[in-house]
């Protein structure tokens, strides 16, 4: 027979297991509220790459995130699927036929970013690219996917205790800083990505300009560059080397002080290649997508520091040449990396957006 102490032990122990219980089940509840504002900035950056896509093919990013053996505008299409679910009022949720068909199609992209990632790997181990990075950009999605899976699986009506005002003010705001870590994220794992071994066949690099000093020697960043480039060509990746940069207010010439320093170190005049006018990374693209034409190259390999290389790809490409990106080797460390990382978020959201 219990005896009243018992009872009350028990009685006891079953409210402080409800206590935790509601206390895992209230963590549970803000982490998947917080982790809601990056599935919004991949539902909207989907819908964006749509609208791009349907304006004109060669516009389209889908395969940033989503490599399907389909062709644009048909690969933004199939991705504007899952960007209905994620972009679905959380209060479609009380239906349960709709909490399963969004969870479905999370659950079926899920895998195909998995099975991306898989092929990610399988290159990496195979030699074909090399990385510091470690991880690809789609495992950063299949972690979003997940988490919104989970929160549609475990779907409960929103309360937060704020003013409606303020509700959209904080949502706005938590969407929009998601939104720049996903670019930020997308900069580093590309950029950090050598993609030279797996441009085979691709005759010519192109070393992009930066700062060159009066006297005529190249600033770390550019001499990096060089340094990069001329590695590709003495190891037979490349026959040709690109130069390609302005000429700033004193009259020095990025290209000609490149092609000096490249001299230096035993690569060949008739090697080169020179572009004159490639005064932005904008102007490059397109002047070297004409060299390209010109000289007949299929592919351009294209070598700058990291965190570049994402908004060259997507520059390059639209200018109408495929372009493999190869990160320069840094001879010290980066002093502002950071500010280069933001300044780059921005960047390449103004040249999807502008840059057609």
């Amino acid at each position: 027979m219990t005896t009243r102490t018992e009872s009350k032990r028990n009685c006891e122990v079953g409210e402080a297991g409800g206590d935790a219980g509601r206390r895992t089940g209230s963590m549970l509840h803000w982490v998947l509220f917080l982790s809601r504002p990056f599935g919004i900035s991949l539902g909207l950056f989907i819908a964006l790459n749509l609208f791009l896509a349907l304006k004109e093919p060669i516009l389209s990013a889908t395969n940033v995130w989503l490599g399907v053996p389909l062709s644009e505008p048909w690969r933004s299409l199939f991705a504007s699927i899952l960007g209905v679910a994620l972009l679905a009022p959380h209060k479609l949720g009380e239906r349960r036929w709709l909490r399963l068909l969004a969870a479905g199609i999370i659950l079926g992209f899920l895998l195909l970013v998995l099975s991306n990632a898989f092929a990610y790997y399988h290159k990496l181990f195979s030699g074909d690219i090399s990385t510091h990075a470690k991880f690809p950009f789609s495992l950063v999605v299949a972690l979003i996917l997940a988490m919104e899976l989970a929160r549609v699986l475990a779907w409960r009506p929103a309360r937060l205790p704020l003013p409606a005002p303020a509700k959209r003010f904080f949502g706005t705001a938590l969407v929009g800083l998601a939104c720049f870590v996903l670019i930020l994220a997308h900069i580093y794992t590309f950029g950090m990505t050598d993609y030279s071994q797996n441009a085979r066949g691709v005759q010519a690099a192109v070393i992009l300009g930066a700062r060159v000093y009066r006297d005529g020697t190249l600033s770390t960043a550019l001499r990096d560059r060089v340094d990069r480039g001329v590695e590709l060509f003495k190891d037979g990746v490349v026959r040709f080397l690109i130069l390609s940069g302005g000429t700033d207010a004193s009259g020095t010439s990025e290209p000609m002080a490149m092609a000096t320093h490249a001299m230096r170190r035993s690569v060949p005049p008739g090697a080169l290649i020179f572009d004159l006018g490639g005064n932005t990374t904008y102007d490059s693209a397109r002047n070297c997508a004409s060299i390209a034409r010109d000289e007949g190259f299929d592919a351009l390999i294209v070598v700058s520091q990291y965190f570049h290389n994402a908004r060259v790809k997507l520059i390059f490409e639209r200018s109408g040449v495929r372009c493999y990106t190869v990160p320069a080797r840094p001879s010290r460390p980066f002093r502002r990396e950071v500010y280069f990382l933001c300044r780059e978020a921005v960047a390449y959201l103004y040249y999807l957006l502008f840059h057609h």
